[in-house]
């Protein structure tokens, strides 16, 4: 479990492509191990505006919710939903946006090689209202690579 801050940094050079607001506000996440197949956990944001880069910007306060699970299918094989962040705005007329997502991953671990982790996850709006622009559909593809030497520098 963890709990801190997070920040919203105005870096848009157009007004389509950014909300125009510092913001600042909580962040909590928490992950659960304690089924051996499976991995559940959440990211809780609150940003909440505070400055702004022109006059005519609204204020913002919008809660995002990324819901995380793992379920581990067969060897090195799980499927995953962990890409969807929900969007719901707390000011009137404010935007909420509520996707899916579902995918498929393989680990692969080899004798004295980094293990390498492959996923892809399709995601799908399933409700949106007051957002102006939202995708419906997208499909991620993803690689991470794992170093368990570093292992020793954590707590």
């Amino acid at each position: 479990m963890a709990v801190g801050p997070m920040f919203v940094f105005p870096t848009a050079t157009s007004r389509s492509a950014g909300q125009g607001a510092w913001q600042a506000g909580p962040a909590i996440g928490a992950v659960y191990k304690g089924i051996p197949w499976l991995v559940g956990g959440f990211i809780l944001q609150d940003p909440i505006s505070f400055a702004y880069t022109s006059r005519n910007r609204p204020p913002l306060n919008t809660i995002h919710f990324q819901p995380v699970l793992a379920l581990h299918v067969w060897e090195g094989w799980y499927l995953r939903s962990a890409e969807a962040t929900w969007l719901v705005g707390l000011h009137r007329h404010s935007s909420t946006v509520l996707p899916l997502s579902l995918g498929i991953g393989d680990v692969i671990v080899r004798p004295h090689l980094p293990p390498l982790n492959f996923f892809v996850t399709g995601q799908w709006t399933v409700y949106r209202q007051f957002a102006a622009v939202a995708p419906q559909t997208g499909v991620n593809f993803g690689m991470v690579v794992g170093f368990p030497e570093f292992t020793s520098w954590t707590w």
